[in-house]
């Protein structure tokens, strides 16, 4: 889901009008390659929530900007330190808009972010929504590890020679984009197998150096 309709727009300003809370139920997100999640990428860049803040809109809708700490960027041209990105959603004076399937970054985190666009408002600015968020976590050995935005460790990315396969295309998202290697066990062993930042990084650096040829 890449925009708000107007559609959309207009009830949730009305309902805002009648309701101190409530939930809007998104178009369904659909399960993406991770090459496509890359590739749709305008930015993708290694960081740390700092904080975060809701606020009404000039459309009447409340929206929350995150902003981030840049720690490194691994596609696109961004060389500022710290980057503003706003997800529909959040509560202002009592009225709380909550979007289903939305999960944004948690102040305190440190992750991976895949933005589709810096230049037009997004009801979630990350491609493919959790698809394009990562976690970074240090575990009980001091080892920090990829994690899903469901927190399931990232055990490998697609090979960048591979083809992505298309079956199952259509399918609603949960969470994980088509081809990443997840386990849902949280388990020491598992963990012990998450990728670590720097794995992660230079599996993605080596998925675009083979677009680039």
């Amino acid at each position: 889901m890449r925009s708000l309709p107007a559609r959309l727009a207009l009830l949730l300003t009305l309902l805002s009008c009648a309701s101190g809370a409530f939930r809007v139920h998104a178009s369904t997100v659909l399960e993406m390659p991770f090459a496509d999640i890359l590739a749709h990428a305008e930015l993708v860049f290694e960081g740390h929530v700092r904080d975060r803040e809701s606020h009404r809109a000039s459309d009447g809708l409340v929206y929350t900007t995150v902003h981030f700490d840049v720690l490194d960027v691994v596609k696109g041209d961004f060389r500022g330190s710290v980057l503003a990105l706003s997800f529909l959603g959040g509560e202002v004076d009592g009225q709380h808009l909550q979007v289903t399937d939305m999960v944004m970054p948690e102040v305190g985190e440190t992750g991976f972010y895949f933005v589709e666009t810096l230049t037009r408002a997004q009801v979630n600015p990350l491609v493919g929504w959790s698809q394009g968020h990562f976690l970074v976590e240090t575990q009980a050995d001091g080892r920090a590890g990829v994690l899903t935005a469901t927190h399931a460790p990232v055990l490998g990315l697609p090979q960048p020679d591979l083809p992505v396969s298309v079956q199952g295309m259509g399918v609603s998202s949960k969470g994980v984009a088509k081809g990443v290697v997840v386990t849902q066990a949280l388990v020491a062993p598992a963990v012990a197998r998450a990728l670590s930042p720097e794995q992660f990084k230079a599996a993605v650096r080596a998925m675009l150096e083979v677009d680039e040829q």
